[in-house]
């Protein structure tokens, strides 16, 4: 069997099982469906205020999620890609719970986006449609009227979104990033705009503006600015050098006090819609709660709070987009928080493997920390494991585990190696102690016991004594420091589990769970960039190195290269039949296959595009080889001769990687770029 990981890239919270409200449930058997591990990044949040069981989230990489059973299950929506975009803002219609307005910021601009279906077709708002959008807005006193804060300045609606005009000055450097928008609840002229540097506000509906900024601290990003529903001139104001309030619609700002380490950021600050002595801050190091308008303050959670929405028919319900764990729900003015994530995921996991009886998958995060998941019932629920110990401040890039010693775990960061012998609660740093095999022994030449004479000697002859056995050269170990660990990797030969690891140095072998290494000779490559294992234990092995593609067929003890028709930084990827011969090779530019172990190759591009193919596979349990290009998954069954698309009803499906446990199971893995990891049986 083999374990092959995949490369590319508080509470213990048991992760719900798969109950995707939508196309999850409505799938066959042979769909995709989304596995996890839920939670994630989530940048933004919106509650239905007319119906408050319909919910919003927003995520990196053009993600949108729809819950309309207040937070219990969540599903993928299909919104228009971005480049790298992020939803930052979402406004639900107050006068329509099928129209949604969404907002992206993205290197390429951004843009706004809407439905009048629930989510089921989107278009761009064509007077916003190339420029990012980082807030939005409706009025509470004229329901028609929507403001957005853009990467171009304030912009207003007056007829729910049809058309849009830029209210604020266009020659005014100051306004061109706009961060956060309020309406004033009672007159709808009043408008504010935080900026990257103070608020602004117009009285006249954008005819003009003047900066607000008495009593605030200069340079202040203002992230978010909140309206008192019932007494309209108090106003709410979080920045980057703190929280601010003013009572006269920003005429003097007073700093509130009471949160530890002011130069937090704080993301977003809210009234309890109950009590406007309540205040919440979201902040990069957690939630806070003021009960005396500002002056104490108590921390609720240490999660970063990205933003916050309250449920406007249930006092003291609200919802929290958090940074990593996803979505939190709160129903008591957050007292205690629970995680809300079934359905909702936004993460690239960087590998996966199996371990004994159980797979685990590994995130590493932009955080302090790798992200660690473990799944006993191959793949359909997750738990992270968030009692780890060793790895603060390690970002791991590798993982691999072994089926006779399911507690022992290997891992590697970029330069670094890890060890774990009790499943990845404790993790040690792990040397790397090279073997270097003593020089071969030259026999010397052997001489005859005979006299000057030449006879032989007799007891009278004086006997020369034998020299003393020279003692054995023994291995010198010596710890050698990779400056790049490729990827970990490990096979079950017929005699024990043998691990390899491919680094800047060579290809390292070991066949004691790490503890020593041996460098393996590569001819003519010294960089070794990735194995590719066979699925079953037949000792036939590939390589991807700087000199090209190698073979072996003695379990990595020997290697040959390989003649391939395209550079090595061509390829991307090495699948292997179970009978060694058949071979896949996914490339820059297409598919190539070999029917002869690699001795020839011909392009393989019957049914599928001659373009980027990501990752390769042949899943002997299903009988059939797969292949991802674009994204999008290609199958060819072993008796076909051409490729297939296979259909998915699946939205915005990235996958990344392919990846089987071993090679009897029937169930395919995927790897995608934000959505975590797929599977299908």
């Amino acid at each position: 069997m083999v374990r092959r990981p995949l490369f590319s890239l508080s509470l213990m919270t048991t992760l719900a099982a798969l109950a995707l409200a939508g196309w999850a449930a409505s799938t066959s058997p042979d769909e995709w469906k989304l596995a996890g591990p839920f939670g994630g990044t989530a940048n933004s949040i919106a509650v239905d205020p007319r119906q408050p069981q319909s919910l919003l989230a927003g995520a990196m990489n053009s993600l949108l999620f729809h819950s309309d059973d207040a937070g219990a299950n969540w599903r993928l929506v299909d919104l228009p890609q971005r480049f790298l975009s992020t939803v930052t803002s979402i406004l639900v219609d107050p006068s329509d719970s099928q129209h949604f307005l969404v907002g992206m910021t993205a290197p390429d601009g951004g843009g706004l986006f809407e439905s009048h279906d629930g989510g089921k077709t989107w278009s761009t708002v064509k007077d916003i449609s190339d420029f990012g959008v980082r807030a939005l807005g409706a009025s509470a006193s004229n329901p028609s009227r929507f403001v957005a804060g853009t990467l171009r300045g304030v912009m207003l609606s007056d007829d729910c979104g049809k058309s849009w005009k830029r209210i604020s000055d266009p020659q005014n450097s100051e306004m061109q990033g706009i961060t956060s928008v309020a309406i004033d609840t009672t007159d709808p002229n009043i408008i504010y705009a935080g900026t990257a540097h103070l608020p602004w506000k117009t009285t006249d509906g954008g005819k003009t503006w003047e900066s607000i900024h008495n009593g605030m601290i200069d340079d202040s990003d203002v992230f978010s600015v909140y309206v008192d529903r019932m007494v309209p001139s108090n106003i709410l104001a979080s920045a980057c050098s703190g929280i601010y309030s003013s009572s006269d619609r920003g005429e003097l700002w007073h700093k509130l006090l009471g949160i530890p380490n002011t130069s937090r950021r704080t993301h977003v600050v809210r009234e309890d819609p109950q009590n406007s002595n309540v205040i919440y801050a979201g902040t990069t190091t957690g939630l806070f709660k003021s009960t005396d308008n500002g002056k104490a303050w108590k921390t609720l959670t240490n999660i970063p709070v990205n933003a916050l929405a309250f449920n406007p028919a249930a006092p003291y319900s609200m919802y929290l987009a958090l940074e990593y764990e996803g979505i939190g729900k709160s129903n008591d003015g957050g007292a205690a928080i629970e995680l809300v994530d079934n359905g909702f995921v936004n993460r690239q996991i960087t590998a996966l493997t199996s371990a004994g009886n159980k797979l685990l998958a590994l995130e590493t995060q932009e955080g302090e920390t790798s992200g660690l998941f473990v799944s006993g019932n191959r793949g359909d629920t997750w738990t992270q494991l968030r009692s780890s110990h060793g790895l603060s401040g390690v970002h791991l890039r590798s993982i691999t585990g072994f089926s006779s010693q399911g507690q022992i775990l290997l891992a590697a960061s970029h330069h670094l190696m890890y060890k774990s012998i009790d499943g990845g609660i404790e993790w040690k740093p792990l040397p790397i102690r090279r073997i270097i095999p003593p020089p071969p022994e030259t026999e010397k030449p052997k001489t005859a016991n005979k006299t000057a004479s030449g006879t032989r000697t007799t007891a009278h002859t004086r006997v020369t004594r034998r020299p003393a056995r020279p003692v054995k050269p023994k291995p010198v170990i010596k710890e050698i420091s990779p400056s790049e660990i490729s990827g970990l990797y490990a096979i079950e030969s017929d005699l024990k589990e043998l691990v390899f690891a491919a680094t800047d140095l060579g290809l390292l072998k070991s066949d004691d769970f790490g503890e020593h290494w041996l460098l393996v000779d590569v001819p003519g490559s010294t960089v070794v960039t990735a194995l590719y294992p066979p699925p079953a234990a037949n000792g036939c092995l590939f390589l991807r190195a700087s000199g090209g593609l190698y073979t072996s067929k003695d379990f990595g003890d020997h290697w040959s290269p390989l003649t391939f028709p395209l550079p090595v930084g061509d390829i991307n990827e090495v699948a292997q039949a179970a009978d060694s011969g058949s071979l896949l090779v996914a490339t820059r530019i297409g598919l190539y296959s070999s029917s002869d172990a690699g001795a020839t190759w011909s392009a393989d591009h019957k049914g599928i595009p001659a373009s980027t193919v990501s990752t390769v596979l042949y899943c002997p349990g299903r009988h059939a080889a797969f292949a991802v290009e674009y994204g999008s998954l290609y199958e060819r069954k072993d008796t076909a001769s051409s490729w297939s698309m296979v259909p998915t009803s699946l939205p915005t499906l990235k996958i990344r990687q392919l990846w089987s446990s071993d090679s009897t199971s029937d169930r395919l893995y995927g790897i995608t770029s934000n959505l975590g990891i797929l599977f299908r049986d």
